[in-house]
């Protein structure tokens, strides 16, 4: 390990960016396998697309510290979330491997802001809510808050389908449905005119608490009902 090590030490004390050999070899290698066939610590990453890897990368969710436990957005300065140029030099380095899955998407804000809100309310509010806030989504799966997602996050979610996210491949967004929709997730960040509450649902949380309290008030509406007939019909 230390071997593997010495590389990106020299480069940081020289001020250079580490090769993408170098880095995968000493941040990445331990989980996904050298040949990035996976392990029992991190899946392979054979034929995952580069949306995928810079999904991982840019939100800060990999390195991970522990296997298998994602933390997004941490913070660069303290040394967890690799900068810019490393992200760079790693998706360099994976491209071959991972060629095959959802490419790096090209996007910009899309000017259909109605449009825009639309496909999200239809595709996206139900896990991540109205006002992008996140939510559970069953089990111990929780869709995240958008409020510091960049486009490019918003576009490499959306083709990559991380974690639980379905995948959304051109035949289910075109590429400017996909710049309306990325373009709406950041008029939703900033509050801007237009940005609007796409409807009335809440998300999966508090529709799922109103459904169990429904179904609660209907059973207990049902068994009154049947003991006041069935005590009626006794006397």
């Amino acid at each position: 390990m230390l071997i593997f090590a010495l590389p990106v030490l020299l480069a940081a004390v020289l001020g250079a960016t580490p090769s993408g050999a170098e880095l995968y070899a000493q941040k990445c290698a331990s989980c996904h396998g050298a040949q990035q066939w996976g392990s029992p610590d991190g899946p392979s990453l054979r034929r995952v697309g580069l949306a995928d890897v810079d999904f991982y990368l840019s939100t800060g969710r990999m390195p991970a510290a522990v296997p298998w436990i994602e933390v997004e957005h941490r913070d660069e300065r303290a040394g967890q979330q690799l900068p810019l140029a490393q992200i760079r030099a790693l998706e360099a380095y994976l491209a071959p491997v991972v060629a095959g899955g959802p490419a790096l998407p090209q996007v910009v804000a899309g000017r259909n802001a109605d449009r825009g809100r639309e496909l999200y309310a239809v595709n996206c509010q139900q896990c991540h809510g109205v006002g992008g806030t996140g939510g559970s989504i069953g089990r111990a799966d929780w869709a995240p808050a958008l409020h510091a997602a960049t486009i490019e996050e918003v576009a490499d979610a959306v083709r990559a389908g991380p974690g639980e996210m379905p995948r959304f491949g051109e035949q289910q967004f075109s590429q400017s449905e996909l710049d309306d929709l990325a373009g709406y997730v950041l008029l939703m960040q900033s509050g801007q005119p237009g940005s609007g509450i796409p409807s009335s649902s809440t998300g999966p949380v508090p529709e799922g608490a109103l459904g169990y309290l429904a179904i609660v008030v209907l059973i207990a509406f049902v068994f009154g009902f049947w003991r006041r007939e069935s005590g009626g019909r006794s006397g």
